[in-house]
């Protein structure tokens, strides 16, 4: 950190988790604010899940999950891997589709046209009138969301609502639709359906069909560093209480250890951050509203799970059993991911349903995610307006606190929102931060 009179004048700031929620809102406060760190885990916690993978005689990190982004939805993402010089690289993720039996039903490839991704049908799709059908009532389903997405009824539509009302192909919706937004949202299907629609279909509808997904070219390992920058970072710390003492709050770890800090932000998911702060009994309540569900996610080596011979495949394949209430989704690294190109085939699978050979699996991690209702909407709306109140110091940050699907962009613009309320500079906003 630095030193000196200023530093020493600086009001004194907590952060409680290491997501890019936690890193971006300590990157972006750290200039006003004496800021400290706290991480439950042994290492940042944007690269708390990650594994070694090693052939050909060459390591590379694999992150869990993988973390791609699209120029169209992550503006204030993308303006701060810009503003901290992370690398960025386009990334291919055309699919596969099959049923329980390993039958293929869809399969497409991406082709670049100019600025512009363009998707054709790939193998025996080709002539699959399945197929057709399904690239026919996709198209239909675009062009229609597209000119919905202004419509003001929106925000009194769940998700499944809006499909039911729009006529959307079954087909596509039960084969293609559902299966790629529950891994995007990493949830069932029925917690797609339950999705404001307004929220849907802005994420649908940015563009990131036509401009295709990218990701960070190194990885968390080149992303972490860059925004734990003039700060104090305290690993194996978590948190037991944050309570109110005068005119400060004071940060518990779970070890005994406590300090009190004129500002805190709790950069946790939902269900954490309830189970931290004591004195605020309303927020507790609104934060229990909001919900969540569990994934599983393995990194292996294992190809039998995929329909046919890998060279062939696009680099995802989504495995969509009928009946069942999500689908099991596997990315092959080494065609998704430039760093892992050079290496032996590695996959990492969400929601695995079928047996992974014990000795082809590299790692298996359970984390949880948000999800976001019409309910849950409602409740992070008050926590807003509850925080932002005059004399306010406790700051809760994180994906499911922004008007998006809660994803990397969501925790950025939530961690944003925080900085200028504290007064910070956003250094890619030209505007004036607002006042603390």
């Amino acid at each position: 950190m630095g030193s000196g009179a200023n530093h020493r004048h600086k009001p004194s700031l907590a952060v409680i988790g290491t997501g890019i929620a936690g890193l971006s809102a300590a990157y972006l406060l750290k200039d006003d604010y004496q800021v400290t760190v706290f991480e439950s885990q042994a290492r940042a916690g944007m690269g708390a899940h990650r594994v070694d993978y090693t052939s050909h005689g060459i390591t590379r990190r694999i992150d869990i999950p993988l973390r791609i982004f699209c120029r169209g939805y992550y503006e204030n993402l993308f303006a701060l891997y810009k503003h901290i010089g992370v690398e960025i690289v386009t990334s291919d993720h055309s699919g596969i589709f099959s049923d329980e039996t390993g039958r293929v039903i869809l399969h497409y490839g991406n082709a670049r046209w100019g600025g512009a991704r363009l998707s054709y049908l790939k193998g025996h799709s080709w002539l699959s009138r399945a197929a057709w059908t399904i690239a026919l009532q996709s198209r239909q389903f675009f062009a229609r969301a597209r000119r919905d997405i202004g419509r003001t009824d929106l925000a009194d539509l769940s998700f499944g609502d809006y499909l039911q009302q729009s006529g959307a192909g079954h087909d596509f919706v039960e084969t293609v639709l559902l299966p790629m937004m529950s891994v995007t949202c990493t949830c069932d299907y029925q917690a797609v359906r339950d999705y404001p629609a307004e929220i849907m279909l802005e994420y649908l509808t940015c563009g990131i069909h036509e401009l295709g997904v990218m990701s960070a070219a190194k990885g968390v390992d080149d992303i972490v560093p860059r925004m734990l920058v003039d700060v104090k970072l305290r690993t194996n710390s978590p948190i037991a209480m944050i309570e109110p003492a005068g005119q400060q709050l004071r940060v518990v770890t779970k070890a005994g250890a406590d300090q009190c800090f004129d500002q805190v932000v709790v950069a946790a998911q939902a269900q954490q951050a309830a189970s931290m702060i004591f004195g605020f009994d309303e927020r507790r309540a609104l934060l229990n509203r909001i919900p969540f569900e569990r994934s599983s996610m393995s990194v292996h080596t294992d190809q039998e799970i995929l329909p046919a011979p890998v060279k062939r495949l696009s680099p995802v394949s989504y495995h969509v059993p009928r009946g069942s209430s999500r689908a099991e989704v596997s990315v092959d690294l080494t065609k998704a991911i430039a760093r892992l190109s050079g290496q032996q085939t590695v996959f990492q699978t969400w929601n695995p349903m079928r047996r992974i050979a014990p000795n082809r699996e590299l790692a298996r991690v359970d984390f949880t995610r948000p999800t976001v209702t019409r309910d849950s909407r409602e409740a992070v709306r008050a926590l807003r307006a509850n925080q932002n109140q005059p004399g306010n110091r406790l700051w809760l940050c994180g994906s499911y606190m922004a008007e998006k699907i809660p994803l990397l962009e969501a925790a950025v613009d939530s961690s944003v929102a925080v900085a200028e309320h504290l007064g910070a500079a956003i250094p890619w906003k030209a505007s004036a931060p607002a006042a603390a």
